[in-house]
């Protein structure tokens, strides 16, 4: 995930904002004790978000059934991203 990335996401997000089309994204992420990692989709809707632009985000996580990985636990997020 890089810069570039964030910004065409925020871009089309904006798009889809000005045209009034409701719509939802869904992404799956993952969380473990070493890192947490966030989707592209939910960067740029929390940007948007903080710009004022109307846009929901609902997280859902599996804390009760951790997977156990390699040697850690880790715990899968699920996020739908809803505009207007």
């Amino acid at each position: 995930m890089n810069k570039k990335e964030i910004i065409r996401t925020i871009k089309s997000f904006k798009k889809i904002l000005k045209k009034g089309i409701p719509q939802t994204e869904r992404g799956i992420s993952y969380w473990d004790i070493h890192e947490k990692r966030y989707t592209v989709y939910e960067i740029a809707a929390r940007f948007l978000r903080m710009k004022g632009y109307n846009v929901r985000i609902e997280i859902g996580d599996n804390t009760e059934n951790p997977s156990y990985c390699f040697g850690y636990i880790r715990f899968y997020r699920y996020v739908a991203i809803s505009f207007n």
